[in-house]
């Protein structure tokens, strides 16, 4: 992953890691109330969540479950892949959030342990590009343990990933043919990786034209290889925006996301 570095050490400064609750069976959440409450996410009483886990390459993965409540039928689902500060912390708040919005809308969303695969608990830029296909083989585990579940239909499983989550989220796409569509916020492409991708699934891309961590160059760039392959697509660069995006562009971005997963093709444009 290719990030200005000076900016993503005062962006792991700022983000808190707790070391991880394992928990057996599908039971309470993976962290105490007062973990949960301090970093900014209350969980959505309209939404069912539950602890899981799984196994890839010889350890357990921890998965947390999102559902609408009272689910009946079959249901999308969408991976929900953390950033380089791990499922803990403010960013962990994040990818719940994300999480929840996307229950509430009828999708079971699953938010991905997918550094238990290697035993991290947040990275660098040296790292990443060092494990990435041990997590990128976590995340094809993990669908295929979500292909299983009772109410998910296992022929709409999508990713959506934040910053690091965004490259993970189109590892997996480029390597698992069950993938359905991408969302990447603030992510990109690892270069080691681009040269090689033969296929993708439709993906939206979303990023802020000042991110100081992620350059918007790298969504360029994986939009170029998008266009290579003929694969539905979108780009949308906020103007003024950072890496986390502005407030008062959000909703645009959540309305966006949302509707692009529920198969409505996007296309280039700036704000």
């Amino acid at each position: 992953m290719h990030r200005q570095r000076h900016s993503i050490r005062r962006l792991l400064a700022a983000a808190t890691c707790v070391a991880a609750v394992m928990s057996s069976g599908c039971a309470r959440l993976f962290t105490t109330v007062q973990d949960i409450g301090g970093w900014g996410w209350h969980p959505d009483r309209d939404v069912q969540h539950s602890d899981t886990a799984y196994e890839s390459g010889g350890r357990r993965v921890a998965m947390e479950r999102f559902a609408p409540r009272d689910a009946r039928g079959r249901h999308p689902a969408v991976l929900v892949l953390h950033t380089s500060a791990g499922p803990r912390g403010p960013s962990g708040a994040l990818v719940r959030r994300w999480a929840d919005a996307l229950a509430r809308r009828g999708y079971v969303a699953f938010v991905v342990h997918y550094f238990d695969r290697t035993g991290d608990t947040r990275t660098d830029d040296e790292r990443e590009d060092l494990v990435f296909p041990a997590w990128s083989a976590a995340l094809s585990d993990a669908v295929t343990f979500v292909d299983r579940d009772s109410v998910v239909d296992h022929r709409r499983v999508s990713a959506l990933g934040i910053s690091l989550g965004g490259y993970m989220a189109l590892a997996l796409g480029a390597t698992d043919t069950r993938v359905d569509r991408l969302v990447v916020l603030s992510g990109g492409l690892f270069h080691a990786l681009a040269p090689e991708i033969r296929r993708l699934p439709p993906t939206l891309l979303l990023h802020g034209a000042d991110d100081d961590v992620v350059p918007v160059a790298e969504a360029h760039r994986a939009y170029d290889v998008l266009t290579r392959l003929h694969v539905p697509r979108g780009l949308v660069v906020y103007p003024g925006a950072g890496h986390s995006l502005d407030p008062a562009d959000r909703p645009d971005v959540m309305t966006r996301a949302m509707a692009f997963l529920d198969g409505a093709t996007s296309r280039s444009a700036n704000r």
